[in-house]
């Protein structure tokens, strides 16, 4: 007689479905879909941060050496901090990667979300089972969105430190728009809109290529509307100033000069320089007041003994949280309209086209 054999236990497929169709599954899911991009921007993340950090560690010892003030030019540390020098070109080459690391995310990481599934047309497999579209959409949105704010938090962490090291140890503004752009925690809210960005001209695209070009296209002209328009944000101060005189500290920590400043000499036009009256001269005026000097440095004591005075429209470096928090503003705005153009679309979508 033989053994009489136990069935199993009948599984649970409500269970089943459920775990598969919850947060472990789509976080499987998720990974399976993006681990190659997701390892690489990880990669490059540790490479921008390891890199900065060392540079920071170099920077805090010419700091060091330079008596922590700013380093003179003829100095040794001063000729490492050069315009030409290898450490000011790494510095340069790391400042752009921080500025366009954003880009990087939005074609890599927020295109390919749906892009993806409409070139592979699995929309009907992964839409059709025990996830909704929306539940699928937010859940994959949420978790790839924690990933790139993260990972940009660490980058901006360490590109700020960098920055504000830089104008330690040699004249520098982080008012200028590089600088400006990669400390505080804009490249975080940067990046969290491009990949937002990224993901609805994938969803309304429904094309890799063709999204990826319109990222980039966007990404550019945002970049220059941003720098033609983000002095002006706030309405600049006004001030005076002798020519050739001292500032009086107006025009240190990181002001941002909007308007002047800048003599023309020689030409027919407005020279910028002003007299007491409040007079403009011309640069042939100004020119036949304090001929040239041919580098004997008398045409600055001219222009002190006739009390002459520029004209300067300026953002204070003291503004600069206060800008930053415009922008960013601006940036997770468009953020928001491009989350509910995906959800929209997503609601749209017809699944038997795949």
């Amino acid at each position: 007689m033989s053994p009489v054999t136990q069935a199993p236990a009948p599984t649970n497929r409500q269970d089943d479905l459920a775990s598969a169709g919850g947060v472990r599954g789509l976080l499987w899911l998720t990974w399976r879909q993006h681990r190659w991009t997701l390892i690489g921007t990880l990669i490059l993340a540790a490479v921008l941060v390891g890199w900065m950090t060392y540079l920071s560690m170099e920077l805090t010892d010419l700091w060091h050496q330079c008596h922590d003030t700013f380093c003179p030019e003829n100095s040794p540390q001063g000729e490492r901090l050069a315009g030409s020098s290898s450490l000011v070109l790494t510095l340069g080459a790391l400042s752009r990667l921080v500025q366009y690391m954003p880009l990087l995310i939005g074609v890599f990481i927020g295109v390919p979300v749906l892009t993806r599934e409409h070139e592979q047309r699995t929309l009907l497999l992964a839409w059709s089972q025990d996830v909704s579209p929306t539940r699928w959409l937010w859940t994959k949105l949420g978790l790839l969105g924690l990933f790139v704010t993260a990972v940009t938090a660490a980058v901006a962490g360490v590109s700020d430190h960098l920055a504000h090291l830089e104008t330690q140890v040699a004249p520098g503004n982080l008012f200028n728009y590089v600088p400006f752009l990669n400390t505080g925690m804009l490249p975080v809210a940067i990046s969290i809109c491009w990949f937002a960005v990224g993901v609805a001209l994938g969803a309304a695209i429904k094309r890799t290529l063709p999204a990826v070009f319109g990222v980039i296209a966007g990404f550019i002209g945002l970049t220059y509307l941003v720098q033609w328009r983000y002095p002006t944000l706030m309405k600049p101060l006004s001030a005076h100033l002798q020519v050739g005189g001292p500032d009086g500290g107006l025009l240190r920590d990181n002001a941002l000069v909007v308007k002047g400043g800048m003599i023309d000499y020689g030409s027919d036009g407005p020279s910028g320089a002003f007299d007491a009256s409040g007079r403009q001269f011309s640069g042939v005026e100004l020119q036949r007041l304090c001929p040239p000097d041919n580098g004997a440095g008398t045409m600055l004591s001219c222009y002190s003994n006739n009390h002459l005075l520029q004209h300067l429209q300026y953002q204070p470096g003291s503004r600069i949280p206060d800008f930053h928090l415009i922008v960013a503003t601006g940036y997770l705005g468009l953020t928001a309209v491009a989350l509910a153009a995906v959800w929209l679309i997503v609601r749209r979508t017809n699944l038997s086209a795949g």
